[in-house]
């Protein structure tokens, strides 16, 4: 046994150490955000956590393949001549193991999302990967251009296998770390002392030579590992931190102050009705209740359907169905409150290319007449503001009375450009004119 261990060179030692800490990192983030998006998190943080778990799996795929060409070209130390022969066989079934691993690894993830498609809501997402924001990565094998049911597939495919060899990568590493320790303080030989920098095979009795240019790339290439991984650790502790997201849905139902009955205005039909005591107040239900709309997305691989809702609005709604003259409902809706779960087009709803949220923080619906169809069909005609604008719309919905209980369902559609939203500006071609509102509320009669 030679008095000195030979190692691994600097630039496969500073490799190894950079690979290892992302997928080390990788797979606890890639837990936490398939959790979160099953339980239909659509956080700005969370989209952050996904495009940071993208550029830095596209970062080991790159490294993995230099780590490759570097191993071929550069032969790793001969492993110790005490060791039998089917230890040797193991310990280079698993290097190569974990060759395969951070190619695939990275590679499978690349595959989904070049798909296009959400697992968990089982729909189209159209989300691109920029690359630490830098630049946008092109999509494999025109994924993205395929039929709806291939991108499925191919969506359930590769995320199914990503999740398989990241848990194989960390028995692996887990086995790999047992290993390295088992020959240095058992076996006592150099294995631990090839990889780890200042680490002495216990049978060494003095440091070996010192090399200049070695110490220096395993210096400047650990410290940028380093940094790499605090910055990493600080991007993941304040995802979202710049822009707070809004609460979980809330429904306010709106106490107005009892006014003497009046005579409406017919003469003026911009003007909402006043209600007289006598019409009944209803109290929203916020466990039942909801403001969506629906639009199309289309492109090249041409048009996909997306819903999203209001999670924030109040309402003051006094009807009676024996005196619809009397009756109206008021609906106020925070505009930066859309969500539709694609935080792309999310982050862009509340800017002044669409709502404009900080100039026009709401968006109303006052009646101006409520009339009956028939049945349990009725009809509110009122004024829509958005955006400062206003248009006369008609909402036709069904609605149901079981003693102080009350369920109405209603869906019309509007042009998003009578109200300037979205007109000119970034993504108005993909969008769809025609946004289809639906709402739906399930009140109590208050006391």
């Amino acid at each position: 046994m030679s008095a000195t261990a030979q190692r691994y060179t600097a630039v496969a030692i500073v490799l190894h150490w950079a690979i290892a800490a992302a997928i080390l990192f990788m797979i606890p983030l890639g837990l936490w955000m398939h959790e979160e998006a099953e339980n239909g998190n659509v956080s700005q943080g969370l989209f952050e956590a996904y495009q940071l778990h993208k550029s830095i799996g596209l970062t080991v795929l790159a490294l993995s393949v230099v780590r490759l060409g570097w191993r071929l070209a550069n032969p790793p130390p001969p492993l110790p001549v005490h060791m039998p022969g089917w230890e040797k066989f193991v310990a280079k079934l698993t290097h190569w193991a974990f060759y395969a691993l951070i190619i695939a690894l990275p590679l499978t993830g690349w595959l989904y999302v070049s798909a296009g498609w959400s697992i968990h809501d089982e729909a189209p997402l159209p989300v691109p990967t920029h690359w630490f924001g830098l630049f946008e990565v092109p999509h494999l094998f025109g994924l993205n251009q395929a039929s709806l049911d291939v991108r499925e597939d191919a969506a359930e495919a590769a995320l199914t296998t990503h999740a398989y060899l990241g848990f194989t990568a960390l028995g692996l590493v887990a086995l790999h770390v047992a290993a390295a320790l088992k020959h240095h303080f058992f076996d006592r030989d150099e294995t631990l002392a090839h990889m780890v920098p200042g680490v002495r095979a216990p049978f060494e009795k003095e440091a070996p030579p010192k090399n200049p240019v070695r110490l220096a790339v395993l210096g400047v290439g650990l410290s940028l590992v380093t940094v790499a991984a605090v910055a990493a650790l600080f991007t993941v502790a304040t995802l979202g931190s710049a822009a707070p997201q809004a609460p979980p849905s809330t429904f306010e139902a709106v106490e107005a102050e009892p006014t003497a009955p009046e005579t409406p205005n017919v003469g003026a039909p911009d003007s909402a009705p006043v209600a007289p005591t006598a019409v009944p107040r209803w109290t929203v239900d916020a466990r039942s209740s909801s403001i969506g709309f629906a639009y199309e997305y289309e492109d090249e691989n041409g048009s996909t359907p997306f819903n999203g809702r209001f999670t924030r609005w109040r309402a003051d709604i006094r009807f009676d169905p024996s005196n619809l003259d009397a009756s109206s409902a008021v609906v106020r809706i925070e505009t930066a409150s859309a969500s539709t779960g694609v935080t792309a087009h999310d982050g862009a709803l509340p800017s002044a290319e669409w709502f404009n949220a900080g100039a026009h923080p709401m968006a109303e619906f006052r009646t101006t007449r409520i009339r009956s169809r028939g049945g349990n069909q009725y009809e509110a005609r009122g004024r829509l503001t958005i955006r400062g604008q206003s248009r006369d719309v008609s909402l036709p919905f069904t609605l149901s009375i079981d003693g102080d209980r009350a369920s109405m369902r209603g869906s019309t559609t509007i042009d998003r450009n009578d109200f300037g939203v979205g007109e000119g500006g970034s993504g108005d071609d993909l969008i769809s004119r025609d946004i289809q509102l639906t709402i739906r509320v399930d009140a109590t009669r208050a006391r």
